[in-house]
């Protein structure tokens, strides 16, 4: 058995836009799992908040906050 994953559409009432083409003489199972439409909203723009105006980043935010060697991993 083998796996063809076909994405259908329906118009205003329900009916197949398109039939898929599927193989000669062949049995075929299928099962329709529905998509929920996404929300229809506007784009939203999104911006910090107004409170971290004017932070500041003091150092290496990304560098570890333990250095390697203080770490008691495996001293058991």
């Amino acid at each position: 058995m083998q796996a063809h994953r076909a994405l259908l559409e329906t118009d205003e009432q329900g009916r197949l836009k398109e039939l898929p083409v599927l193989p000669p003489r062949t049995r075929v199972e299928a099962i329709f799992l529905v998509l929920e439409e996404p929300p229809s909203s506007p784009t939203v723009v999104r911006r910090p908040p107004a409170e971290l105006a004017g932070l500041q980043i003091l150092g290496d935010v990304i560098a570890p906050a333990i250095d390697e060697p203080d770490w008691s991993v495996n001293d058991a």
